[in-house]
């Protein structure tokens, strides 16, 4: 899990541009009659957010405003035409919280490149924040489908949100290999004594529910043979000592861009496995 900036760019402007291309004139006059609505529910998320409390954020089947109700398939519908549609109005700001993304990697994963945009309280859902930036996070398409639409009610069961969420301090994920031919390894999440109960079963339910240990288990098998060949050489010049001492500075350099680097945590695993620094790497 990555943090990464939050889109400096309000829920209004946002609005206004996605509303501009609506021909049907009951409709924008709706639409613009909730104009206030969309402002304040920025400013709401945004201070929910700031004290992990998106959960307490209401659903609603409709927007009401001073021109009537704007339904929730409306603002959906607002989304996936005048903001998610290429050459659309509101495309230019989809394409700028796209970028957002450090690497281009997804956040939730830290893997997978970026290919959509997240709602992180659902269109459908809460159609007030359809086409609010900050309720929009770049990632991948198998993490969005995995995380679902389903709405928090609890503290516990709030995905970890890339704007909010900055657990980039802490360790937390850690890996062990697994002997075999070829070795491959496991992973799995340990939280820190300081953590509150609540951050920690948040981050195991981010890990569980996006099905982190199986995408990172299916790529060490293959990181561990992309670097059996220098292993071989270091200990056939100098033992087992000199195995470990090349994955530590392979996971301290990993662990220089984040703590939380899968193959930070593999190189470790590896590091510590005295089977492994002993020729298992060969296997």
């Amino acid at each position: 899990m990555w943090t990464i900036p939050k889109p400096e760019i309000s829920a209004r402007e946002t609005f206004d541009i996605c509303i501009e291309g609506i021909r049907d004139p009951n409709l924008k006059a709706r639409l613009q009659g909730i104009r206030q609505q969309i402002e304040d529910a920025d400013t709401d998320f945004d201070a929910r957010g700031v004290a992990s409390q998106l959960y307490a954020i209401a659903q609603a089947a409709n927007v009401v405003g001073v021109a009537g109700a704007v339904t929730a398939d409306e603002m959906v519908k607002l989304y996936e035409r005048h903001m998610a549609r290429q050459k659309s109005r509101g495309r230019a700001t989809y394409d700028k919280i796209m970028v957002g993304a450090l690497h281009g990697q997804c956040p939730f994963c830290g893997h997978l490149p970026v290919s959509t945009l997240d709602h992180s309280l659902g269109k459908a859902e809460y159609p007030v924040l359809a086409v609010t930036p900050i309720n929009l996070i770049p990632c991948c398409k198998d993490c969005n489908h995995k995380k679902g639409t389903a709405a928090a009610l609890t503290p516990e069961t709030q995905f970890l949100h890339a704007y909010y969420d900055d657990l980039t301090a802490d360790r937390w994920l850690y890996a062990q290999i697994v002997q075999g031919s070829p070795p491959g390894a496991t992973f799995y999440v340990n939280p820190p004594a300081h953590w509150d109960g609540v951050t920690a079963q948040r981050v195991n339910r981010h890990f569980r529910e996006l099905e982190l240990a199986s995408l990172y288990a299916s790529q060490s098998g293959r990181q561990l043979q992309n670097i059996r060949s220098s292993l071989a050489k270091n200990y056939d010049a100098a033992g087992a000592q000199a195995v470990a001492e090349d994955l530590i500075e392979r996971s301290d350099s990993c662990a220089q861009v984040t703590v939380n680097s899968w193959e930070g945590a593999l190189y470790e695993a590896a590091a510590n496995d005295a089977w492994y620094c002993g020729g298992g790497f060969r296997a």
